[in-house]
């Protein structure tokens, strides 16, 4: 069980990587994730590409529908708010290089397993989930991309649950216990001694 949990750790972080939030039309949403998701999967099983290659060409299908900044803002709650706006660009960068960097390094747990897009659904009006499965040899794994719509109707990926937990709230949680004890400048030095590993 605990490999199977890295596992899916190594999964869940290959689609989990962002740069300019890019929107997404409704009935464009099922189609587009399928088409990435296919893509990256492509790419994982590829023997004959490096790890720095597959870093970057998973980056160039994902980098664009996710709405990073607001993920950041949701990782750190109330305390976001009491930042100034250039400390909130800080963390911002800082959270996307550690994200990148947790990819880098469970990228290669990926072992072929099957992946598919199973469903779409609303249960919300401003609220979208689309749902993937990995398939093991005894087990599913149940992975959800959570969308929003804006106020110009476009939709973007603000979470991801997997096994039923969402990755904004585990990265509150620990970044909450770090502000309790720490400084925010002490946090980003925690986030930033990973960035040399993506630069």
């Amino acid at each position: 069980m605990r490999y199977c949990n890295q596992i899916l750790k190594a999964l869940l972080a290959c689609f989990i990587v962002f740069n300019t939030a890019y929107a997404l039309q409704e009935d464009k949403i099922l189609s587009i994730m399928t088409d990435k998701i296919n893509k990256a999967t492509q790419i994982l099983q590829n023997q004959h590409m490096d790890k720095n290659h597959k870093q970057k060409d998973i980056f160039d299908i994902f980098d664009a529908v996710f709405d990073y900044e607001l993920m950041a803002k949701l990782s750190l709650g109330k305390q976001w708010n009491m930042l100034e706006s250039q400390q909130q660009k800080l963390f911002t960068q800082s959270f996307e290089q550690r994200l990148k960097a947790s990819y880098i390094d469970k990228l290669y747990l990926y072992t072929n397993q099957k992946i598919i897009v199973k469903d779409m659904i609303k249960p919300k009006d401003n609220r979208i989930e689309v749902i993937m499965h990995i398939l093991g040899e005894k087990e599913t794994f149940e992975v959800i991309y959570k969308f929003y719509k804006n106020g110009t109707s476009d939709w973007f990926i603000y979470d991801v649950n997997i096994l039923g937990i969402s990755i904004i709230q585990t990265y509150r949680n620990q970044f909450v216990g770090v502000l309790q004890k720490e400084t925010f400048e002490e946090l980003i030095q925690r986030l930033n001694k990973v960035e040399a590993v993506i630069k």
